[in-house]
């Protein structure tokens, strides 16, 4: 079965990061796009050698070619896209995070398990080289027991023009830089080491002025019984993309984890590898993805591995507003 595509939201990350995987992977094909704005639409679709473009998503689900849809608008449209493709018995490859809420990912679940279609969740980190590297290396001992995870992801942010300001508008995209680009690296840690527990976090606008949060610091308690730091900023001068793993026999340091640079020590040994990303980064969720519908292969990203970032961020907000350490089976 060929993957025939529909994309909603034909904005950036579908020009550079999940389209290009559609149209590029075999078994896949771009066939219409969706977009508000009629021009643009067309434009998309022009370039890309899309068939058809429409200006309505419901004109789009009812296109009986489109067999899977990729849904990459800001996140508040995420529920309501991914529910009406599911009901129109297409298969759902989402962009993150998942929805506004936990409550929107169960639905979003719910929607596709009843109507017999597969739903993904773009987390496209977890098909990085290094990231394969780290996981085939925990499940190896290299590093002992996982004792400790240590995230520190640092930039300042200011949205250079109009069409990337719903980034920093919490009615459009749900919360700031945690929801944003911490959200990636959560998923992450749970990738490599397991379910949350519980969360303690503080998260607030310290400096930039947006109504969601610049600054989000989370302390963590995995199911596994190990501890979990991370820190989220859009305030600081400096960058840093620090994913790093400390054991009872050594330690995993990737710094910077989008460039695939990995350190890992054991003992006095030390092991270096450099394990840059696929330059389009969504081609191995699209190819999981082909294969998953064809030869029964499991999802990367499934619906309910997408939600379990969006419990660990429901919890830090809850945390930081009441002040105490959330459980994650409260939510």
């Amino acid at each position: 079965m060929v993957l025939r595509w529909g994309i909603i939201g034909c904005g950036d990350v579908a020009e550079r990061k999940g389209g290009p995987a559609i149209w590029g992977v075999e078994g896949s094909e771009l066939v219409a796009v969706m977009r508000r704005d009629a021009a643009k639409a067309e434009d998309f679709a022009r370039r890309h050698g899309a068939k058809r473009w429409y200006t309505r998503a419901e004109d789009l689900l009812a296109d009986p070619e489109v067999n899977a849809v990729y849904v990459a608008t800001p996140p508040y449209l995420h529920h309501r896209y991914t529910i009406e493709a599911a009901e129109a018995g297409k298969h759902v490859m989402c962009e993150k995070p998942m929805a506004m809420d936990v409550r929107g990912c169960r639905e979003m679940i719910a929607a596709c398990r009843d109507n017999g279609v597969k739903l993904m969740v773009a987390y496209y980190r977890r098909t990085y080289p290094v990231v394969k590297r780290m996981k085939k290396l925990l499940s190896e001992g290299a590093i002992g027991e996982p004792m400790l995870v240590r995230i520190n992801l640092t930039a300042y942010y200011n949205p250079p023009d109009a069409h990337r300001e719903w980034r920093t508008n919490p009615d459009a995209a749900g919360g700031g830089v945690m929801f944003d680009v911490g959200s990636h690296r959560l998923d992450l840690m749970v990738y490599l080491l397991g379910d949350v527990e519980k969360v303690a976090a503080f998260t607030g606008t310290l400096h930039c002025g947006y109504k969601v949060e610049d600054s989000a610091v989370l302390s963590i308690k995995l199911v596994n019984g190990m501890h979990g730091v991370a820190n989220f900023n859009w305030n600081v001068g400096s960058g840093s993309d620090e994913f790093e793993i400390y054991g009872t026999k050594g330690k995993m340091l990737a710094r910077p984890l989008d460039k695939g640079h990995l350190e890992v020590y054991r003992g006095k040994e030390v092991e270096i590898f450099e394990l840059p990303p696929p330059k389009i980064t969504h081609w191995g969720l699209v190819e999981n993805f082909v294969r998953a519908v064809n030869q029964g292969e499991p999802l990367i990203c499934p619906g309910e591995e997408g939600m379990k970032t969006n419990l660990i961020m429901e919890a830090a907000y809850r945390s930081s507003e009441e002040g105490r350490t959330v459980d994650l089976s409260e939510i």
